[in-house]
């Protein structure tokens, strides 16, 4: 197994479990589109890997409709986490720029050209990660097209997340989950821009995946700190 793949496996194994140990609050009706947002974070991140993508993909056809679910997926994933996490950081400005008239037209425009570009692409065997297709200047835009709208949302939530890491009258454990989350929206905004420039090798993988890592272990350990809190809350009460 290649570093690549060990990376691969490891995230997904991840963003399983932090999606997991979030079903019970989401029955309960408590933040439920963080946890669809990392129910289909799994999604996308397991059909990164090889097996799962072809076993889907056969399902679906076998005309790679898997990859644009990835895309779709990873676009849903982004605004609906940009609008939470800058709620969270209580940014009205960084949630207006992407759920507002704006962020609203770029996703819409990111959407349609994504799902044009794979339209007219010549796909008709499942490839993950469109591989084989590679030489296509179609499936070079689509892919492009995949790392513009998340580095545009990550950028957006930049400002917010490194004001939090900064905010010297905040809680520790708030500063904390502020700078991972930080680090990892630099991530998505380094991978966006440094692939216009040409392939990255094993940082096409690092840089994204390490992304993911950073911003669902800052996600999880705000949770878990919040649940924490609430716990502490009714022991006192009790007492």
């Amino acid at each position: 197994m290649s570093a690549a793949e060990v990376i691969k496996w490891s995230v997904f194994g991840l963003c399983v479990i932090f999606a997991l140990i979030r079903v019970p609050d989401a029955l309960r009706g408590r933040n439920r589109s963080v946890f669809l947002s990392l129910v289909l974070l799994a999604l996308a991140v397991g059909l990164s890997l090889p097996p799962l993508y072809l076993a889907v993909d056969q399902l679906l056809g076998g005309v790679n409709i898997a990859n644009l679910v990835i895309r779709l997926s990873l676009y849903a994933i982004f605004a609906i986490l940009g609008v939470r996490t800058a709620i969270a950081f209580g940014s009205q400005r960084t949630r207006r720029i992407i759920a507002g008239p704006i962020g609203l037209a770029v996703l819409a425009i990111t959407v349609l050209v994504t799902v044009a570009l794979f339209v007219v692409s010549d796909l008709p065997e499942s490839s993950t990660g469109l591989r084989a297709y590679g030489d296509q200047q179609a499936v070079q835009w689509y892919a492009d097209m995949g790392r513009y709208y998340p580095g545009y949302v990550a950028a957006c939530l930049l400002s917010p997340a490194t004001g939090g890491l900064l905010d010297g009258a905040a809680r520790p454990i708030h500063r904390i989950c502020s700078g991972l989350m930080a680090f990892g929206f630099a991530l998505v905004v380094v991978f966006a821009v440094a692939s216009i420039w040409g392939p990255l090798g094993l940082f096409d993988v690092i840089l994204p995946f390490g992304a993911i890592v950073f911003v669902t272990v800052g996600l999880t350990v705000a949770w878990i700190s919040r649940r924490r809190s609430e716990a502490g809350s009714q022991r006192n009460l009790l007492a």
